[in-house]
């Protein structure tokens, strides 16, 4: 009986030891993402009007795992043109810290509004809208290296109430700022509330504001603030028919500095123009949705002109959310110069367990 015990508490030992020398190290979930591309457009501007062209845009590589009951880490990586580069790589602590505080830190897309947090490939649509890339900073999405901070107010019934923080490098804002100081460092920082709630039932609606601000030129020390609100609705009238209603207004405030050559002197002006979109998604049978949206904005430049476009766009997927086809028609209506049309077919196919999910 001696000996049997012996035998227990040396085996319960070795598997302590097994399980503790494991448990740190697990295989992540890992997915890939691929998108194919053909389009014709009528632009007088493009070298290839009314000519069929085929794009094999960026693939994504994900890499996705908790790393212990308290956090989670995610990659992202993009391979395009024979290069591979991290596009998001952070940690997530989603529980143990004190009042149910959230922590995000490392580069991620940033949480401003509804559509920038979110990869293309899961819009319903193709492309981002316009406005996004005129108002809010970097080349195609708002990613930055920084850290989150987020809490959830405690309210009653099915009211869910979310204030975060972001403190972030700031490089994306450095538009204006000489080639010599572009990559000074110079904080930027971001807040957002978002609300959400039900509609009678399983529809809901969410509400949030978002605003960011950063320094445009560091050796005059200019500043550039987005503020924006948004708001998405989800009608649920049956488990596999759901319309998705969402828009966001943005106001863009452009300090621009200029130093006088002849008297040294530094005067500031500001460029405030503002601008929004709308779109509506109709999903039936899970696999088929269609939808139209609509933008329109004030170019940040003198005079303030208004752009604004106008398109309709359907999607399908083939049996469950690993292959879909979207089909997209846009129409860029510049003021000022000529409108022109935009046809594309895409499809998007996954590997993994991180879907190429409808929106």
């Amino acid at each position: 009986m001696k000996y049997s015990l012996l035998c227990s508490t040396i085996m319960a030992f070795l598997f302590a030891l097994a399980t503790r020398s494991i448990a740190g190290v697990g295989i992540p979930d890992i997915s890939v993402i691929g998108q194919l591309r053909t389009f014709l457009n009528d632009d007088p501007a493009d070298i290839n009007r009314n000519r069929g062209q085929i794009s094999f845009d960026e693939s994504e590589l994900v890499f996705d795992a908790a790393l212990n009951p308290y956090a989670r880490g995610t990659f992202v990586f993009a391979v395009a043109d024979g290069g591979i580069e991290v596009e998001e790589g952070y940690l997530t602590l989603n529980r143990g810290l004190p009042n149910g505080l959230l922590v995000k830190a490392g580069k991620y897309r940033v949480g401003f509004g509804k559509l920038n947090p979110a990869h293309p490939h899961a819009y319903p649509f193709i492309e981002r809208f316009r406005v996004l890339a005129a108002y809010l900073p970097g080349d195609e999405a708002y990613n930055e290296i920084g850290g989150q901070l987020s809490y959830r107010l405690p309210l009653p019934g099915d009211l869910s109430s979310t204030l975060s923080a972001d403190v972030l490098q700031g490089n994306s804002f450095h538009t204006d700022t000489l080639d010599m100081s572009r990559d000074a460092s110079r904080p930027a920082l971001l807040g957002r509330w978002s609300n959400f709630f039900g509609i009678g039932g399983e529809s809901s609606m969410e509400v949030g504001l978002s605003a960011t601000q950063g320094v445009n030129n560091v050796d005059f020390k200019s500043k550039t603030s987005v503020l924006g609100v948004d708001a998405k609705v989800k009608l649920r009238f049956s488990p596999l028919k759901v319309l998705v209603l969402q828009g966001e207004f943005l106001a863009l405030d452009h300090e621009h500095a200029t130093r006088d050559s002849a008297t040294g002197n530094v005067t500031k002006d500001h460029l405030r123009p503002v601008g929004g979109y709308v779109f509506a998604d109709y999903t039936t049978q899970k696999r088929y949705n269609v939808g139209a949206k609509y933008e329109r904005f004030q170019r940040a430049e003198s005079g303030k002109p208004w752009d604004q476009s106008v398109g309709v766009f359907a999607g399908l997927a083939l049996m469950e959310e690993t292959t879909l086809f979207r089909v997209n028609w846009d129409r860029f209506m510049p003021d000022g110069g000529d409108a022109y049309n935009t046809y594309t077919l895409q499809v998007v196919f996954s590997m993994g367990p991180h879907k190429a999910h409808q929106f």
